[in-house]
């Protein structure tokens, strides 16, 4: 803490090292791995799987080395003790880490802060940072785990639309289980990313300590995600399909079966070539284009100590998500292009790129608060969470539409009473009810 000293104060230091080995192995069940697949006794047709309904999970191992260093300094620039014009205090961290990894090579990443104290009870503060993630083990290693997921295979879908067997794409009834086969990439690099953040923090001095300490704060925040690991996906690879079918080629990524003669009747009169259904789709890991995220959060904490009625604490927080952009790939853009410009049916659902915020579990806005009473022994709190409304796009209506998910509030209750005596310093006894409620 006192590496050396400055005029505003004595500067800190933290430095280490680390070594460490990672290792992973997933061993599968014979009967899921293909040690032991199944053939159908009347149409010879082989599955790696011997299970119904499990999807096949090869043996995966892997190992590696990591190697990393880093370094923190904690520098006090202006103390209230030099008498600085327009500022009470000024503090700065400067930090940053390096790491070498045995199978994909080396990442380093700096980090700044700083807090300026205006005057007593009014911070400025701000930071920015760059960050990574690894892959894992299992992206880099796996040769290929399939999974099955029920997908729309658009290319029967406008099939049905030029034969008038349906209205819209949206009362397409062509749904299967579509399965994917995922390879892991050994080429992969780490998730890197850059963030931005600034606010206040205000602690009102002039009101009096009887009546309580209040704490308010307000932050914006950038965070910019690059090379984000991922898959293209078995659906958007079905829409590529279906899109290609109809200019003329095909996705040789989907693998289909021969047309049925139920298939070759569907596709009669429609001026599109008959296709049996989709068997598997290969994919892989790889490193996507960027995803941008930006919002906001502000809290508020109040404490007050009283000697007959106890202690309170009430402290509240609210996030608003402003955007969460994730920028399409080649491939991608390529879909999006196609459907503006009415080459594919309006009605596809293409995922992996737009404006996220809204959909799918990432609502516009969240928040929580939280209410503790403490007197001697006994204390109790009460927490609230908020999740704000957002729409699932794996799921419309016939009419048009996703399944809009109406925001939510759940409240938990907790009582506790702690233990006094001889060897029991510290222990509690807490009570409580989650979902209080029963919010559903």
């Amino acid at each position: 803490p006192d590496l050396f000293k400055i005029p505003g104060g004595e500067v800190g230091l933290a430095m280490g090292v680390e070594a460490r080995h990672e290792t992973y192995r997933d061993n599968r069940d014979a009967r899921i791995d293909g040690s032991t697949p199944y053939t159908d006794a009347v149409t010879g047709q082989s599955f790696i799987s011997d299970i119904i309904g499990t999807s096949t999970s090869p043996d995966v191992s892997g190992k590696r080395t990591v190697a990393s260093t880093y370094a923190e300094l904690a520098i006090p620039l202006i103390s209230p003790e030099m008498n600085f014009p327009l500022i009470d205090r000024l503090d700065v961290q400067l930090a940053g880490r390096a790491e070498h990894y045995s199978d994909f090579g080396n990442v380093a990443k700096p980090k700044a802060a700083a807090a300026l104290d205006i005057v007593p009870g009014l911070r400025l503060r701000g930071s920015w940072s760059q960050g990574f993630r690894a892959p894992n083990l299992e992206q880099i290693n796996v040769t290929q785990v399939s999974r099955s997921n029920n997908r729309q295979d658009y290319i029967f879908c406008e099939a049905d639309l030029r034969a008038k067997r349906i209205a819209s794409f949206n009362a397409c009834a062509r749904s299967r289980a579509t399965q994917a086969i995922r390879a892991g990439n050994p080429d992969l690099k780490p998730e890197t990313s850059n963030s931005l953040s600034y606010g206040a923090v205000l602690e009102p001095r002039f009101i009096p300590e009887r009546f309580g300490r209040f704490t308010f704060t307000a932050d914006i925040w950038r965070i910019k995600q690059e090379g984000i690991i991922g898959v293209f996906g078995e659906g958007n690879a079905v829409i590529l399909d279906y899109y290609l079918r109809v200019t003329g080629s095909s996705n040789p990524k989907v693998h289909r079966a021969a047309p049925s003669p139920d298939d070759i009747a569907a596709f009669a009169g429609t001026g599109l070539d008959p296709v049996g259904v989709v068997t598997s789709v290969d994919d892989q890991y790889v490193n996507q284009l960027p995803q941008e995220a930006k919002g906001t959060d502000v809290g508020a904490i109040y404490r007050l100590n009283t000697e007959r009625f106890g202690n309170f604490d009430i402290n509240v927080d609210v996030s608003y998500l402003k955007t969460l952009y994730q920028s399409p790939s080649p491939n991608i853009q390529a879909l999006l292009d196609a459907r503006t410009a009415g080459k594919i049916n309006a009605g596809t659902i293409i995922t992996g790129a737009s404006e996220l915020v809204g959909q799918n579990g990432t609502p516009q806005w969240r928040g929580s608060g939280s209410v503790t009473w403490s007197q001697g022994k006994f204390s109790a709190n009460w927490f609230t969470n908020y999740v704000g409304k957002f729409y699932s796009t794996g799921l419309t209506y016939a009419a048009g539409g996703f399944y809009n998910v109406p925001a939510t509030k759940f409240h938990n209750l907790s009582v506790s009473y702690e233990l006094r005596g001889k060897n029991l310093t510290g222990v509690r006894i807490r009570a409580g009810v989650r979902n209080i409620m029963n919010t559903k």
